[in-house]
């Protein structure tokens, strides 16, 4: 631990911790304003990731809808409660449904080959043969 003794023992000023509080209010200006700029991008981008995700994966859309749909009757003000989430917050919601469609997409190009139609992958196996048991050379230790 740091101490520090002043004279008057006021370690800060009033004109210190003014331009701190003025510093803050600045960064947080600056931060809105980039939010601000990065969501109003995302609105006019918003209609096209999701024609992009509808083409690249449309079951991501579709297992979203169905899982709102399925929380509205599990848990109705939950369900009630992310639906117009996801409606306020259309960029964002658009924004995440095309990474995740993007992911999938791409794991189901470099797994083709490897994967099954239920997603799971073929692994590969070694037949080990039965030896028989001698149980009349194992000791019993009691």
């Amino acid at each position: 631990m740091i101490y520090y003794r002043s004279p008057n023992n006021n370690p800060f000023s009033f004109v210190q911790i003014l331009f701190g509080l003025l510093i803050f209010f600045a960064l947080l200006y600056i931060g809105f304003y980039i939010a601000k700029g990065v969501l109003i991008g995302l609105a006019f981008a918003a209609p096209i990731l999701l024609v992009a995700a509808s083409i690249m994966n449309f079951s991501t859309i579709k297992n979203f809808g169905k899982y709102l749909v399925q929380l509205t009757r599990m848990k109705p003000v939950m369900g009630i409660g992310l639906g117009l989430i996801s409606l306020i917050a259309f960029p964002v919601t658009c924004l995440i449904l095309f990474l995740r469609a993007r992911s999938q997409w791409s794991n189901r190009r470099t797994n083709k080959e490897e994967s099954v139609a239920d997603g799971s992958e073929y692994i590969d196996y070694v037949e080990i043969e039965e030896e028989s048991k001698n149980f009349d050379s194992v000791k019993n230790y009691r």
